[in-house]
């Protein structure tokens, strides 16, 4: 045999047996599911999705299984986890958040008003919550309850013209170091943040593209002064331009990366001085703060967490994804 060729063959197998093993899709839902918000607590993964049913999907038997079947709630976007406590949010003007409360479903009307939620992020037994303009005005509340009781902020943020939250990923909204912190796009895109429960805000605008499907999808922040925001426009998902900006001065001032994500991103997360961010056309990573992304992998994910030192990404037909992490 043809020593050449055989080391070619060689080299072409190991490279498909590596390339392969990176990814692992698992099934939690059927074809016609997707998750937009998933979270992570012990061994299980929590994900809602867009038929209104909550899935708990077990990482070492890899075994799902749907929770709330008897009582579904329209399309679920985010979700959180606390012990024996789930909270999942709706977002169809309906104001409303499902529970399932030590094995038991139901589920609780926020507002009066038809409110569109966006984003939710607790920590501990606090928590923020925030939905698109009502007469002008960003709704957000506040939990210091652990998502049991919640209550309109002190002080209301008045919305610009044509701006509103997407609610993709389940991180438009997060928590750090005492502050709530929060962005939107559409005609204007902003960060928003608070470090008193939303008695006061500062606002910076984003250098997003000014259009209804493009903005703020998500933000991650390594710490109070260093971040990212990602996003772009949904309706052109290949576009690498204006996706992505960094602040390293808590959201005063914002720069684009000189290596942009590979496309419009809905989600980003920051774990152990990597930041990776999802989207429609693939997974991408940096492991310079921001300014140069990588690719991971390729296809459509919507969501990410991660949970015992590996990333999962919520993807199409009712499947998880499993990659190692960054070094």
């Amino acid at each position: 045999m043809n020593i050449k060729s055989n080391s070619t063959l060689v080299f072409v197998i190991f490279s498909l047996l590596h390339f392969t093993s990176l990814t692992q899709y698992y099934h939690y839902g059927d074809s016609q599911t997707h998750s937009r918000g998933i979270t992570g607590f012990k061994n299980k993964l929590y994900l809602c999705s867009n038929t209104g049913l909550i899935y708990e999907h077990d990482i070492k038997t890899h075994k799902s299984r749907c929770m709330n079947l008897d009582a579904p709630l329209g399309e679920l976007r985010d979700i959180d986890v606390n012990g024996q406590k789930i909270i999942a949010m709706q977002s169809s003007n309906s104001s409303q958040l499902a529970y399932v409360l030590n094995g038991k479903t139901m589920r609780t009307k926020i507002d009066a008003n038809k409110v569109f939620f966006d984003g939710m992020a607790m920590y501990a037994m606090k928590g923020m919550l925030f939905g698109d303009p009502v007469d002008g005005i960003i709704p957000v509340y506040y939990t210091k309850s652990g998502g049991i009781k919640w209550r309109p902020v002190k002080t209301p943020i008045k919305g610009l013209e044509g701006e509103y939250g997407f609610s993709a990923s389940g991180t438009n909204i997060i928590y750090i170091d005492q502050a709530f912190i929060f962005v939107t796009g559409g005609l204007n895109s902003r960060f928003i943040k608070t470090e008193d429960m939303g008695k006061t805000w500062f606002t910076s605008a984003l250098p997003f593209e000014s259009k209804a499907s493009s903005g703020a999808y998500a933000l991650a922040m390594a710490n109070k002064q260093e971040g990212v925001v990602v996003g772009g426009n949904y309706k052109n998902p290949e576009d690498p331009n204006k996706n992505c900006f960094i602040t390293a001065d808590g959201g005063k001032t914002w720069s684009a990366p000189k290596t942009s994500p590979n496309g419009y991103r809905s989600c980003v997360l920051f774990h152990k001085g990597v930041y990776y961010a999802c989207g429609a056309t693939g997974i991408d990573y940096s492991k310079d703060n921001g300014l140069n992304w990588s690719k991971l992998t390729t296809g459509k994910f919507y969501t990410m967490t991660i949970l015992k030192n590996k990333l999962f990404a919520s993807a199409t037909q009712g499947r998880i994804a499993k990659f190692s992490l960054v070094r």
